[in-house]
């Protein structure tokens, strides 16, 4: 019989559990309470087996957005029992459904990649709790950039010539980092770059850097955002439809910042979501950011890009453990 023995990292639930590899399985049969209501159908990314067996989560073959939706669709029942409290009393105040799967959905989608892409303070280095993308500071002197090096061959990225489609820049450590920069990198078999100060990392960016790529993978997952850019900084916002508790949509406006580590949700009316449209962008640099947030030929190079199963694994196991904390 095909059996193996392994040990149990973490119970979630009654019917969930964590095992040492990172996997989380879910027993088929045992029925016990959801804290709230799944979606119909299997959950996305568990492989199907016996009904006497177990179910495990699979990221074999997942593109970047495919990856990162199936991420978040397993982890919604550990996130809403951790955090149950925040999302009920955001919908008690705003007469939102909190028992609407899509609500729900939306909530922590929003909720779990900002965790997962964001950092605490707009200083080299820092990181978020689950993934390390240290924040780098760009077009300053000395520039920080210019001291980290390729981990695979100790190459300084100012010694290494750009990319074609980067041709305007002097060197690879002077890119302007784009969203298939940015995901491509951070899905990479093994950290890419090194530097004294932030030792080992997949990917890094600044405050545009880190927004353009967050907009980019949410647009991909169907989220209507843009970047905003005032003054040396930036962040995100997006459009969000819920369910309010008569049934009605009530619109929200989502202002996202990976950078400083904050989501504010802010009630709007479809009046201002038509302004919000409109491309009256505040700088010339706000729009560029725009256009590389929403162009088609980098979502394009995401939406392609598979995420190697370990790499899925890795990303996993780290926000298993932020979980656990």
């Amino acid at each position: 019989e095909n059996t193996q023995l392994t040990i149990v990292h973490r119970v979630v639930d009654g019917d969930t559990f964590v095992i040492e590899s990172g996997e989380k399985v879910r027993l088929i049969g045992v029925d016990t309470p959801e804290t709230v209501h799944p979606k119909n159908g299997n959950k996305t990314g568990i492989k199907e087996i016996a009904s006497d067996e177990v179910k495990t989560y699979h990221y074999d073959s997942l593109t970047i957005p495919a990856f990162f939706q199936n991420l978040v669709l397993n982890q919604l029942k550990d996130f809403t029992t951790i955090n149950s409290e925040a999302f009920n009393e955001f919908c008690a105040v705003n007469q939102v459904n909190v028992n609407d799967s899509s609500n729900i959905e939306k909530y922590y989608t929003i909720k779990i990649l900002h965790n997962l892409f964001t950092s605490q303070t707009a200083s080299d280095c820092s990181t978020g709790e689950i993934l390390n993308i240290p924040y780098q500071w760009h077009w300053i002197e000395p520039n920080p950039r210019h001291e980290i090096y390729f981990a695979s061959n100790n190459t300084l990225l100012t010694d290494m010539e750009p990319p074609p489609e980067f041709s305007k820049y002097n060197s690879y450590a002077d890119i302007d980092r784009t969203p298939y920069l940015y995901l491509s990198d951070l899905v990479q078999s093994t950290p890419k770059y090194y530097s004294v100060s932030c030792d080992t990392f997949s990917t890094f960016g600044w405050c545009s850097e880190r927004e353009m790529a967050f907009v980019s993978l949410l647009e991909l997952l169907g989220y209507s955002g843009k970047v905003i850019a005032e003054g040396n900084h930036s962040w995100s916002e997006f459009i969000i439809p819920l369910v309010s508790v008569s049934g009605s949509t009530v619109l929200f406006k989502v202002t996202v910042d990976n950078t400083f580590n904050s989501v504010y949700w802010e009630e709007t009316d479809s009046s201002f979501i038509n302004e919000w449209k409109t491309e009256n962008w505040n700088s010339p640099l706000e729009k560029w950011y725009n256009q590389k947030a929403h162009s088609q030929t980098e979502k394009s190079k995401i939406n392609n890009h598979l995420v190697p199963p370990e790499v899925a694994s890795r990303i996993e196991y780290k926000l298993e453990s932020y979980l656990e904390k």
